[in-house]
């Protein structure tokens, strides 16, 4: 079977003072079209060094990234979009200008890009807010725009960095449920890396359980809330909720009474 996207047999270690320090090891994962896939783990992983891979970022030891049959190791491909978990928009950028940038550098025209932006801030909830600065709106207005801006260039795999780690609760809940809203209606593929093990259960189709360093794959676990609802209060009141949840804190190694 072929998927969206694929990492085989991935390895990378950096040189320290004391000599090499294994980060991963032996990785394999897949990702399939219109899947919303997470990845979940302890600090020091290495679930962003895998990140930075799969987008040809940086090259693996050993091992390959397969996007749509093709193998992109060491490559950038165009149909991924990556959303960090820093907006980083440019602030003398206005929204709209933030937004476009992806565009522009591709050589879209300033008129068709600024219109397809229109469109998604109307999708977004951000019509108003086009000629805002950064600076002018909230944290949560800001990692939309980031959103948008990876939306517009239409990537088929977007890859999302713990994206709304730094968001206050309600906020995180309500995009969250806004993002799952959005992509299962764009047919999008999401690989989603998160330290919230609620998280990844309220929103993933599987969940890759991942061990400290060097980081390894001890799990990867089938998700069925039995609800296509993406709103996430909905979705965390399935009967099954706890017990995906307590898997996946046993799989890591942290008993849940104790956390």
């Amino acid at each position: 079977m072929s998927h969206a996207l694929e990492a085989v047999d991935i390895s990378k270690s950096y040189l320290s003072p004391t000599g090499p320090v294994q980060i991963l090891k032996g990785l394999t994962f897949h990702a399939n079209a219109n899947e919303f896939v997470s990845f979940v783990g302890p600090s020091g992983c290495g679930k962003s060094t895998l990140f930075n891979i799969i987008t040809g970022l940086l090259q693996p030891d050993q091992g390959s990234i397969v996007v749509d049959n093709r193998e992109t190791t060491g490559q950038v491909s165009p149909k991924i979009g990556y959303v960090l978990q820093k907006d980083l928009l440019f602030p003398w950028r206005t929204v709209i200008e933030n937004v476009v940038l992806g565009l522009e550098i591709t050589g879209v025209s300033k008129k068709i890009a600024r219109e397809k932006a229109r469109d998604l801030l109307r999708v977004y909830r951000m019509e108003g807010y086009e000629d805002k600065f950064p600076s002018q709106i909230s944290g949560g207005m800001r990692q939309r725009v980031a959103l948008m801006r990876t939306m517009i260039t239409d990537p088929e795999i977007i890859l999302m960095d713990e994206s709304y780690k730094a968001l206050d609760y309600p906020l995180k809940i309500a995009l969250e449920s806004e993002l799952l809203e959005i992509v299962k209606k764009e047919k999008k593929t999401v690989v989603f890396i998160t330290h919230d093990i609620e998280e990844a259960v309220t929103m993933s189709d599987r969940v890759y359980v991942m061990k400290a360093r060097p980081g390894e794959i001890v799990n990867e676990i089938a998700v069925d809330l039995e609800t296509d609802s993406p709103m996430i209060p909905e979705r965390r009141m399935s009967k099954r909720f706890n017990d995906y949840y307590e898997l996946i804190w046993r799989n890591i190694g942290i008993s849940p009474l104790v956390a």
